[in-house]
């Protein structure tokens, strides 16, 4: 399916599964002052210095002209057209960062006036801010046990701030998200390489491998969503749920996702729980994998 067709399935799905919560605003200029906190230069330097590409990509072939460096030859479409032609190169930059966000029941769980949706919305906030400070566009695939929300790429802080506030107005399923289903829709809306944020409890199992194929083709910064006193993230995770007639209850779902096997794919880590400053610790992450690129 191309992404054309995804937009269109999208959008014959009507509303996306999102309510307005009556204290959105407070929690929208909760993660603003967040983000805001982060804009120092150091910040986007961080990221650019962490994600930034710095090579060439192939972008095509055209036709040879005379002049044209002789090693530029793609000698296999010469011998299948009959034409010389050479290979185009553009310099790698202005990437698109996607985030799949997994909004499956577990986003549910926290306490006080945080949940896990909120932590979501703040790694949206400041990833996407130091994104767009960087000259990337962002995107964002929201996920239950389908596309909830698909938002077109933008590099306008203004556009980063509704995505922030769609996030906050969805609601997370009765049920854990489909997050293999999800990562199979990935190469379709991030086609070209880029930078994927996988936020997610990491409940479930069986993407493991299309983890690090996606490793294989893009930057992968995975934010483990974690609430050990609703048991998020450990080996069998109680998420809320609410049953048909309403009520409140938990319910049991498949065991989470065995993180030790995130060791072997080339990605970037961090938990996150309703009481983490997420800035410092992405941050760390940013310069950590910034030192690495440079050794």
């Amino acid at each position: 399916m191309t992404l054309a067709a995804l937009w269109r399935r999208y959008l014959g799905q009507g509303e996306p599964n999102a309510v307005a919560p009556p204290d959105l605003a407070r929690r929208l200029a909760r993660v603003q002052l967040l983000a805001a906190r982060r804009l120092a230069p150091a910040w986007a330097g961080a990221y650019r210095s962490a994600f930034k590409g710095e090579g060439i990509e192939f972008s095509g072939v055209r036709e040879y002209q005379p002049g044209d460096d002789v090693r530029a030859i793609d000698w296999r479409v010469a011998a299948r057209t009959g034409r010389l032609a050479v290979r185009r190169y553009v310099e790698e930059r202005n990437r698109t960062v996607l985030f799949l966000l997994d909004v499956g029941a577990a986003l549910a769980a926290g306490s006080g006036d945080r949940c896990l949706l909120d932590v979501a919305a703040d790694a949206v906030a400041l990833v996407g801010s130091a994104a767009i400070a960087g000259g990337d566009r962002v995107t964002l695939a929201a996920w239950s046990d389908h596309m909830e929300l698909l938002l077109a790429p933008q590099r306008d802080p203004a556009a980063l701030l509704r995505m922030v506030q769609a996030v906050l107005r969805l609601r997370p399923a009765a049920t854990i998200g489909d997050l293999a289903g999800a990562l199979a829709e990935a190469p379709r809306l991030l086609p070209r390489p880029g930078i994927l944020v996988v936020i997610s409890p990491l409940l479930g199992q069986g993407y493991g491998r299309r983890l690090a194929a996606l490793a294989r083709r893009h930057e992968l910064l995975v934010v483990r969503l974690w609430d050990d006193r609703a048991g998020i993230g450990t080996a069998r995770a109680l998420i809320p749920a609410r049953a048909p007639s309403g009520a409140a209850g938990w319910s049991t779902p498949a065991p989470a996702f065995p993180v030790a096997e995130l060791e072997g794919i080339r990605a970037d880590v961090v938990t996150a729980t309703p009481d983490t400053n997420l800035g410092p610790v992405l941050a760390r992450a940013f310069l950590a994998r910034g030192r690495r690129r440079g050794a």
